[in-house]
């Protein structure tokens, strides 16, 4: 058994958590799983099968890190890329291809085809207008600075629903899927019965709610993992994190997966249905208790309540049935208006500390905020709120909350002129 089929196990079995081994940890290990088709264990997974044709690519891998892709790709195969399957637009998975394209011009080598779904166009050209959101989101996602690539590489054949890409006497299945984004598609491998998810699986709970980015599809996200599961792969190649083998798991997986979407779904409707209140949905729907501990469910990037969210935008608006807050003040009257009630700012504070040592993390973080609000220059306002910030970020399981509460303290941290620990958490 390789390194890498070895630690799927362990992770499908228990025996390590997906917090210690996270999916979106860039390992660089590589293994064969399928006669010819090499897996990458990167921040985004690459695959590439070797064909007639030469190499086909599904996913290239993202932009920081192209030229050692492709150099662990040569490790495998001195072919030339023939093929790339774009599973969809984000730039951890489709940034990979400039480095192929310069190989294969230095080396006098045909340029090789690019197939993604036909939204993938449009995708690259909402990031190069939104190249400055994109990163201020991830540096305060990922508590680091990023640098968001303004240049893609579009490609070359578009398909709406479905397409076969032959290259040799191989024959990849591209099936469109609207899930974490409107230009998904997962591929087929038949000849070896390896399934190429992208991000519709990603050995976590799914990305269907990220409160920082475009729309996300949970009712066709499931509708798809279902078809999947219907074909009898033998091995499941994730977008992140480690393979599934084995028809019976893969199709448990796969069901599990579109069952938890469902759920969410489903309830969040029945609410919306009944009349009810953004926040009576957001903190009332919850995952099914059978799935909730599978170690491929875990809310360690994403989480059921930011799902939920994203469930109610797609399918209701941004009103949140509370009609203040249809045209509301300015947070900062709000705050003003707060603290005069409280009876100053230095109350607001005080009650916040009283709160954080209380362990209501929640509300802290509510007097805090209007506390800054009321007043931008207090250094002891934002001090305090750096604290529970801090405090709220350290107990975070999700990538998503733990990034934007640790953003937080460190906006106020800088404001107050005190220093916070370095962060010890990877993802």
């Amino acid at each position: 058994m390789g390194a890498i089929r070895d630690q799927a196990e362990r992770l499908f079995n228990g025996d390590i958590a997906t917090r210690q081994s996270h999916p979106l940890t860039p390992t660089g290990e590589y293994e064969e799983v399928a006669d010819g088709v090499m897996f990458y264990r990167w921040f985004a997974n690459v695959t590439a099968v070797k064909t007639r044709e030469g190499l086909a690519m599904i996913d290239t891998g993202a932009y920081f890190n192209q030229s050692a892709t492709l150099e662990l790709v040569r490790k495998f195969s001195a072919e030339r890329v023939s093929n790339v399957i774009y599973t969809h637009g984000h730039v951890d998975h489709a940034c990979g291809t400039p480095a192929i394209l310069e190989e294969a011009r230095s080396r006098n080598l045909a340029r090789p085809r690019i197939v993604g779904q036909k939204n993938v166009a449009a995708r690259f050209d909402r990031y190069k207008r939104t190249q400055g959101y994109n990163n201020v989101i991830n540096t305060r996602q990922f508590s680091r600075p990023s640098s968001f690539p303004g240049e893609y590489v579009y490609p070359d054949t578009y398909f709406d629903n479905q397409l076969n890409v032959v290259a040799g006497d191989h024959k990849f299945e591209c099936h469109h899927a609207r899930g974490e984004t409107d230009d998904h598609c997962w591929v087929f491998i038949a000849q070896r019965k390896v399934l190429c998810t992208g991000d519709l699986v990603i050995w976590a709970a799914p990305n269907a709610g990220n409160p920082q980015k475009a729309q996300r599809y949970a009712r066709e996200w499931a509708a798809a993992l279902r078809a999947m599961a219907k074909l009898n792969a033998e091995v499941l190649l994730p977008g992140h994190g480690y393979p599934v083998f084995g028809a019976t798991r893969i199709r448990r997986v796969l069901n599990d997966t579109a069952d938890y979407l469902q759920s969410l779904y489903d309830q969040t409707i029945a609410m919306m249905n009944a009349g009810a209140t953004l926040d009576e949905v957001i903190h009332s729907v919850k995952p099914p208790g059978n799935l909730i501990d599978k170690p491929y469910l875990q809310p360690i990037y994403d989480e059921p309540e930011f799902i939920v969210r994203n469930i109610w935008r797609l399918e209701g608006g941004w009103y949140d049935g509370v009609a203040s807050n249809l045209k509301p003040a300015t947070e900062t009257a709000r705050a003003r208006e707060i603290a005069t009630l409280a009876g100053g700012v230095d109350k607001l504070v005080a009650r916040a500390l009283e709160k954080l040592g209380a362990g209501d993390l929640a509300i802290a973080a509510h007097l805090a905020d209007w506390a800054v609000a009321a007043a931008p220059a207090d250094a002891s306002a934002h001090a305090a709120r750096a604290k529970i910030y801090q405090a709220r970020a350290d107990g975070e399981i999700s990538t998503m909350a733990h990034g934007i509460f640790r953003s937080a303290a460190l906006e106020s941290a800088r404001s107050a002129g005190i220093e916070l620990p370095d962060d010890k958490r990877n993802f």
